[in-house]
């Protein structure tokens, strides 16, 4: 039988080796001595077709798997099981194959093996390399590559003992269980921790470790048999014991809860195997693989969704729940028993809708019998890894914020009056994306600012095929190609196409063209609404200024710029649309124009005035009152004016002005404040005013007193403070000082740089303690020590 070797690497450099050193050692070609000694380099074996059988019978009769007769054909050079004639000779891999296979076959059942022992669980990377590098084996396969069958499959089982290994060592150990999901904050403690710590993922529980979830809090214990215990919000659970005997693979798992509720999800129990859930006064064993137990200060509550039972032990009582049956048991040790709720139907999202944003409302229809609603939200299919789980929601809907995008899956159970869940309803699934982008939108015709003589125009575009479009509020059709037709009718004078397309995120696209309908010979010019103005004066930073106007006169009309005196400066054309753009001199006088449209006889055929000026001066922004340097008030008034300005901002927020002038509360947050005003006139010249103050509400803090002789007991006495204020100290701190039993008063000098207060006194014999000193900031904030 064929052995894989150790690992790839091993495998390609032997494959190397054998390749330059056995020629050498043997002698003869090197095709003749690789044919001998690696098999992947043996000849083919020759088999006539008979013809009376299928390719894929032939296939499977001598290589056991008919799905590789593409490859036969592939090596064989023929093109079709078509070209196949009887008697015709067929090379055939066999020894290749039934090396791959074996290949193959030893590392499924190494993979198996340490699947056996628990490699899921204690060893997910090296179980899944397994499971990589048998997939890619399996794909080599198909494509006739033999030797890479075996190295890749080399490489799996040599992964899988690998997981082997480390699952084998966990069977010395009483930690058999993993934290493998955590939603919000879990905490736990173990026989040796005196005080509850964080827990996180991947965290291995021991023997008789306590185990708590906060509010909105859940988490996962997986076993070493996969079984899996949900523990929702607010429970603290005990997992008491956990052993498996490595010689009769006996599995023995005890949890005690001590409040809260868990879910259980089971691997199917052997005889050998025990499960036992402790609730304080109340002893169950189960049978079952599937069940939910909830113990509060009222009440003990079991529900078994599953055929094997579940039986609950509460003093004399004895109840054998049997599957989608519960029980409620009060502390007197009475039970009530009753069939658990039928599962509600979801309504929306269900299937696999896509929905966009980061909320999602989730909803369901009313369930009768049902007093509220429990909700899960995770991100895989299994709920292994929960995203969210609401208990006694009273609406049938909720919504979810706040998520990321992605898969998610959701379900709901309906809780009757006694507080025990029903049933599980179909599990809902969406796929949540982020869509920002606005959908395409294209207005081909008609183009804009277009002069017709016809009242009626047809609208040609194009959008995203399942974008919502809207004309002038109406809907229009999209056809499968994303194009659309529309006619709409006109009214003489201007008439505006709104286009709108909103897609299924709602982001919306719009196109607005412009259409002047003339039934007669006439042009009226209207000059663009978004050239700089002061007042009715159009205004220039620089030495032109640049004319834009529309018009319904015909593309093609000469348009003349004159002089009041008549004196032509400019000359151009209206283009298509009915648009004119030109340039005049902007001078620091204001100068005023007339426009003419001509016809082809020279005849005016719409005129309109204009003035200009040329502004090259920033308005200056001036304040009633300075800003304070400090201030231990945190509203600031600022008022000024300002001079020819259209708008002003503070930090890029517009501010209202009156005449000139404006008034604004800035509110100011702890410590150095920095303010930007930002003055626009009309022509874009901008004025900048930079305001900077300090909101100091806290006292200067005192670091360090420093009360010394530092030339001795005959020597002068220094005083030296350490403080700092985001303001800045005072340059006088005032303090009392005595000196044994006579009191002296003074002032130490501050460095506010520095932060620095000092004094030096006489000598002067005596204890010394200093009894007060007084700090103030330039906020005002006084400091006591």
């Amino acid at each position: 039988m064929f052995r894989p070797w150790k690992s790839a690497t091993t495998l390609r450099t032997a494959y190397g080796l054998m390749r330059l050193v056995l020629p050498i050692m043997i002698g003869g070609s090197a095709t003749a001595t690789l044919a001998e000694t690696d098999p992947f380099e043996a000849p083919y074996e020759v088999i006539a077709f008979s013809g009376n059988e299928t390719l894929r019978d032939f296939v499977a009769e001598h290589l056991n798997d008919p799905d590789l007769w593409p490859t036969v054909l592939k090596l064989n050079q023929v093109a079709s099981p078509a070209d196949l004639s009887p008697g015709m000779l067929i090379q055939m891999p066999v020894r290749q194959v039934a090396l791959a296979d074996d290949a193959l076959l030893a590392s499924l059942s190494a993979i198996q093996k340490a699947t056996a022992q628990g490699a899921r669980l204690f060893a997910p990377d090296e179980i899944g390399s397994a499971l990589e590098s048998r997939e890619t084996a399996i794909h080599h396969r198909g494509e006739g590559e033999w030797r890479d069958v075996v190295l890749f499959a080399g490489e799996a089982t040599e992964h899988a003992k690998e997981a082997f290994d480390i699952a084998v060592k966990q069977r010395d150990r009483s930690a058999e269980a993993l934290i493998t999901d955590i939603h919000g904050q879990v905490e736990g403690r173990d026989p040796a921790e005196a005080a509850w710590t964080d827990r996180d993922l991947r965290d291995i529980l021991v023997e008789f470790e306590r185990l708590r979830t906060l509010s909105n809090s859940t988490t996962q214990v997986t076993f070493r048999d996969l079984s899996r215990l949900r523990l929702n919000p607010n429970s603290n659970a005990t997992i008491q014991r956990m052993r498996s005997d490595p010689l009769t693979g006996k599995e023995v798992t005890k949890v005690s809860l001590a409040s809260g509720d868990f879910y259980a999800l089971l691997n199917q129990l052997s005889d050998q195997d025990s499960f036992e859930i402790d609730v304080p006064g109340i002893k169950t064993t189960t049978e079952s693989n599937d069940f939910w137990i909830k113990n509060d200060t009222q009440n003990a509550r079991f529900v078994n969704f599953d055929v094997a039972s579940l039986d609950i032990q509460a003093g004399a009582n004895n109840v054998s729940l049997g599957r989608d049956e519960g029980v409620v048991i009060t502390p007197d040790g009475k039970a009530v028993k009753t069939e658990a709720l039928d599962r509600p139907y979801l309504t929306a999202p269900v299937g696999n809708t896509k929905v966009y944003g980061t909320n999602v409302p989730l909803g369901w229809r009313a369930h009768d019998g049902a007093a509220g609603y429990w909700l899960e939200l995770a991100a895989d299919r299994g709920f292994n890894h929960m995203i969210n789980s609401q208990w006694g929601i009273a609406e049938t809907a909720f919504r979810v914020e706040n998520l990321e995008p992605g898969p998610y899956y959701w379900r709901v159970a309906a809780l009757d009056k006694l507080g025990l869940p029903g049933k599980w309803s179909e599990t809902g699934e969406f796929e949540l994306r982020i869509d920002n982008t606005p959908p395409f939108l294209a207005l081909f015709a008609p183009t804009d600012n277009i002069t017709v003589e016809t009242p009626e125009i047809e609208v040609l575009g194009a959008s995203e095929k399942d974008a919502f479009l809207l004309l002038n509020g109406k809907d229009i059709t999209v056809g499968d190609d994303g194009s659309f037709l529309e006619a709409v009718m006109l009214v003489p004078g201007t008439n505006t196409l709104l286009l709108e397309a909103v897609d299924a995120a709602g982001n919306v696209s719009s196109k607005s063209h412009t259409v002047i309908y003339r039934p007669g010979e006439q042009a009226t010019i209207t000059l663009d609404a978004t050239m700089p103005r002061a007042g009715d004066v159009l205004v220039s930073r620089n030495a032109e200024m640049t004319i834009a106007a529309r018009t319904t006169a015909d593309a093609g009309r000469d348009v003349i710029v004159r002089t009041l005196s008549g004196e032509e400066i400019a000359r151009t054309t209206v283009t298509g649309g009915g648009q004119i753009g030109l340039s005049v001199p902007a001078t620091g006088t204001e100068e005023t124009y007339h426009l003419q449209i001509l016809s082809d006889a020279g005849k005016e055929l719409g005129k309109t005035t204009f003035s200009v000026l040329r502004d090259e001066i920033a308005p200056v922004i001036v304040l009633d009152t300075p800003p304070p340097r400090s201030s231990f008030e945190d509203i600031l008034e600022l008022s000024g004016s300002i001079q020819d300005a259209v708008s002003l901002t503070l930090d890029g927020v517009p501010v209202d002005m009156i005449d000139g002038g404006f008034v604004l509360d800035v509110a100011l947050v702890s410590g150095r404040n920095n303010f930007e005003l930002r003055a626009l006139d009309a022509a874009g010249n901008i004025g900048l005013l930079a305001i900077e103050t300090v909101l100091d509400l806290d006292p200067p803090e005192i670091l360090n007193v420093s009360l010394e002789r530092p030339k001795g007991d005959s020597g002068p006495i220094e005083i030296a403070v350490e403080a700092s204020d985001i303001s800045g100290l005072r340059q006088a701190a005032q303090f009392i000082l005595m000196i044994g039993d006579a009191e002296r008063e003074g002032y130490l000098r501050c460095d506010s740089a520095a932060g620095v207060c000092r004094a030096t006194l006489p000598a002067e014999a005596g204890d010394i303690e200093l009894v007060e000193l007084i700090l103030q900031d330039y906020a005002g904030n006084e400091a006591i020590w």
